[in-house]
């Protein structure tokens, strides 16, 4: 049995005794005399209770309050919830609170369980959000903040007194009011026409109506990026590509090797060996109207030694476009034996044949191992489904 094979027993199998586990947990918490109910730590949760007599059940659910806090419990948690609403308000600690800005009014806070509501004496100026107006205003303003905080079923009242200063005279803010309320009485008085004509200019503020902008960073950052993921995408297809011809051309070469050296043995000449497959190929091709990378090869190098080429180039040039390994010892072997002679050629190409398809098995074990990797995560995933149907009722049960 292989490791990978081992592993994937072992997580089965764990899988499967940690959920009898849990559920034998299920079982004794069930039988136990006294049953532990938590209160949450804030607010109110439903609580579900099964009543068992005989074979008769019923189920009663009620409200689980959090639990009840000393006096002095409560003080420090006003006092904490009020620290922070100051962190808010006056994180400065100044006497008087000067607002030039709108706030962000805190509803909740988690650490003591408070919610807090808001209430404003002029809501045109400070809503209960915390969004501050200073338009048109001509001297200090004061507003008062009321702040109703409920923790459990007490609740307590802070009161806040906050300034609102107007705008500056001559400033930005002062300006851009002042045209606001010069373009609303505009479009008050051409309420009856079609529409009106924008004027360019309102004191010393210019009008200009928005347009669709497009940033050239933002553009040029899309392109750059467009490319590099069209470079990418090009690169991963160009090695898939070559993967995809490296591996047919494996697939093909003990078959190949194994023609060869049949040929060869039959009393062929090595040159008459290629020809004769060549035209077994070609045959193939003009059968199945597909053609493959290897037959290609085979007729470009029986066209080569046809036209004239040397069989020790034309073997090179063969094992040279190829690039493989097995194709460069195969022509390697073939150029050599040119060299020496003819004797060996058939030793050397049965012992080529015997490597070729030790070659060819241990490829399909690695596709094979490549296959179950693949199958891995699907399966993983199914049993992590059915972990959690099975874990769901049990949770339940619980009241997790």
């Amino acid at each position: 049995m292989e490791r990978k094979e081992k592993v994937q027993i072992a997580v089965i199998v764990g899988i499967v005794f940690g959920t009898a586990a849990l559920l034998q947990m299920r079982v004794s918490f069930g039988e136990q005399e006294g049953i532990w109910i938590a209160r949450p730590e804030s607010g109110t949760k439903r609580q579900t209770v099964s009543f068992l007599k005989d074979d008769a059940e019923e189920s009663f659910t009620f409200e689980l309050r959090a639990r009840e806090r000393t006096a002095e419990e409560m003080d420090t948690a006003y006092m904490e919830t009020l620290q922070r609403i100051n962190k808010v308000i006056n994180p400065e600690g100044k006497a008087e609170v000067i607002l030039t800005e709108s706030l962000t009014l805190p509803q909740y806070v988690e650490e003591t369980g408070a919610l807090i509501r808001w209430e404003s004496s002029d809501e045109e100026r400070v809503s209960r959000t915390g969004r501050v107006r200073r338009e048109g205003l001509s001297e200090a303003h004061k507003v008062s903040l009321c702040a109703r905080v409920t923790i459990g079923e007490e609740c307590r009242e802070y009161w806040f007194s906050l300034g609102i200063l107007p705008y500056e005279s001559g400033s930005s803010e002062a300006e851009f009011y002042q045209t606001g309320e010069e373009l609303k009485k505009l479009e008050q008085e051409t309420a009856a026409e079609e529409g009106f004509y924008l004027p360019e200019q309102i004191g010393a503020v210019a009008l200009r109506l928005p347009k669709d902008r497009v940033s050239a960073p933002g553009v040029f950052a899309v392109v750059l990026c467009s490319i590099m993921l069209i470079v990418v995408a090009k690169r991963k297809e160009r090695q898939k590509e070559r993967q995809k011809r490296e591996e047919e051309f494996l697939m093909a070469y003990p078959q190949l090797v194994t023609k060869l050296t049949l040929y060869v043995g039959a009393g062929l000449s090595l040159r008459g060996a290629w020809e004769r497959l060549a035209a077994e190929y070609r045959k193939k091709v003009e059968a199945s109207g597909k053609e493959k990378v290897v037959y290609a090869e085979v007729l470009l190098l029986a066209g080569e030694l046809k036209n004239g080429t040397s069989e020790a180039a034309a073997y090179e040039a063969f094992g040279r476009r190829i690039g493989l390994k097995p194709y460069l010892r195969c022509a390697s072997l073939l150029v050599s034996q040119l060299q020496k002679g003819s004797g060996g050629l058939r030793e050397g190409l049965e012992n080529e044949v015997r490597l070729a398809w030790e070659i060819r098995r241990r490829q399909a074990e690695r596709q094979g191992e490549e296959a179950q990797i693949k199958l891995l995560f699907p399966m993983m995933g199914m049993l992590l489904l059915v972990l959690a149907l099975v874990m769901f009722p049990a949770f339940y049960s619980m009241g997790i």
